[in-house]
């Protein structure tokens, strides 16, 4: 088993170092390092995700209260949730911990 797992290892450090020592392309060499190089000229790139913005502003007045004949005083009013802040101590001595003896 130890022959197999070192073997192993051997064979990841090879391919992991080979891969880390290839050579890095020089892109000095390419046409876009010159000087006279008009990037003007390039190609745009396709945009994929076009995504259409959508109007900001709310017709209202295509809604049912926009309408004459609508009344406010018939919506049902709102309830009012009441929410109790929890105290930021806790009484221990409340708990069913303190009732149980350890032995």
């Amino acid at each position: 088993m130890k022959m197999l797992t070192s073997v192993a290892l051997s064979v990841v450090v090879t391919l992991v170092s080979a891969s880390a020592m290839a050579e890095r392309p020089d892109f000095s060499k390419t046409s876009a390092a010159r000087a006279d190089y008009d990037f003007s000229k390039n190609v745009a790139a396709k945009q994929v995700n076009d995504i259409e913005r959508g109007t900001t502003r709310h017709d209202f007045s295509k809604t049912s209260a926009a309408t004459n004949g609508y009344e406010f005083s018939k919506n049902p009013t709102a309830k009012v949730k009441q929410h109790v802040k929890p105290s930021t101590q806790h009484d221990f001595s409340k708990t069913d911990a303190v009732h149980q003896v350890c032995i």
